[in-house]
């Protein structure tokens, strides 16, 4: 998919148009895992990075790694069973 945005140039005068859209696509792909939207494959791919490097950036960044309890994994396999 390809969306098109329009940005101010005077705030984007000194970064070249793919440098930009690549913090674009990696900013939203932390924000979107963090609000829990993505999953950490997802923004991974969204960011266009490997696992480690996300990892990274999310460790720079100060974002945790998201993981499920116990009962949420129960809750998710038991939506898994009834739905089949």
């Amino acid at each position: 998919m390809q969306i098109t945005v329009t940005l101010p140039e005077n705030q984007f005068k000194t970064d070249l148009p793919d440098r930009i859209a690549a913090k674009i696509r990696l900013y939203a792909a932390l924000g979107m895992y963090q609000a829990g939207e993505l999953s950490i494959g997802a923004a991974c791919e969204l960011a266009g990075m490997d696992r480690y490097a996300f990892l990274e950036t999310m460790k720079q960044k100060g974002i945790w790694l998201q993981t499920q309890t116990p009962d949420e994994i129960e809750v998710d396999y038991r939506r898994l069973v009834d739905s089949l």
